[in-house]
């Protein structure tokens, strides 16, 4: 049979009124419920149905995917803005599947609530998203204080900015806002500490909070790059 030649994409979207009882669980649970609900005759109908009318117009069926998907619309709505306070690192897609991954019981206190969030966001993506940045940190030496700009990488994912081989060598002034993280060619500038140094270089940190005030930015930035 010869390769495909054409993409049919239809997709239709269904308003349910339904009863308590099909809509407790998670997302996940919700959406196998309603395959089985659906089964065989919906979701291997339409293709059947579908290639023999393509055959009238001389044309084949060679292969098909279903995607199910079901939304509570009861459950309560999480904002946007304190998802992305939560895991700055996800895009916005992946930021509606944390909103639909998390929905359900969800812990009332806001702070319980971040928690809760994050450790789902790390669930969904846990890998390093890494984008370009620069360090302004100071030198003490001989009581001397230098400035100095070190090339470097940040993690969206937890915050950790990792020192270019090249300047890793360099003792930086310790303490909580001791560096400077600028990104974006200077429009992202993040707060650092400093926390010692180690054969890697400075160990330094970037807040989730920080990140995430400036998380639009950096997601730009880091798609950019990848």
């Amino acid at each position: 049979m010869p390769p495909a030649n054409l993409k049919l994409h239809i997709t239709f979207e269904f308003d349910v009124t339904a009863p308590e009882a099909l809509l407790s669980g998670d997302h996940a649970g919700l959406c196998r419920r309603f395959s089985d609900l659906l089964g065989a005759l919906v979701l291997q109908g339409m293709p059947k149905v579908t290639a023999a009318q393509l055959a009238k117009a001389g044309a084949s069926l060679i292969g098909h995917h279903c995607h199910l998907d079901a939304r509570n619309l009861s459950e309560p709505r999480i904002e946007r803005a304190v998802l992305a306070t939560a895991a700055p690192h996800l895009t916005d897609t992946e930021l509606d599947d944390l909103a639909r991954q998390a929905s359900g019981k969800m812990p009332g206190d806001a702070a319980e609530l971040q928690r809760h969030l994050r450790r789902q966001a790390l669930a969904l993506v846990n890998e390093y998203r890494l984008v370009p940045c620069q360090v302004e940190g100071k030198l003490k030496s001989s009581g001397t204080v230098t400035e100095i700009t070190l090339d470097a990488t940040l993690n969206l994912t937890n915050g950790s900015v990792m020192i270019n081989e090249a300047g890793r060598q360099n003792r930086l002034q310790q303490g909580a806002g001791a560096v400077t993280v600028t990104a974006a060619g200077g429009a992202v500038r993040l707060s650092g500490n400093c926390e010692g140094h180690t054969l890697s270089g400075p160990v330094i940190g970037v807040s989730i909070a920080d990140i995430a005030g400036k998380r639009d930015e950096l997601i730009r930035l880091w798609q950019a790059h990848n």
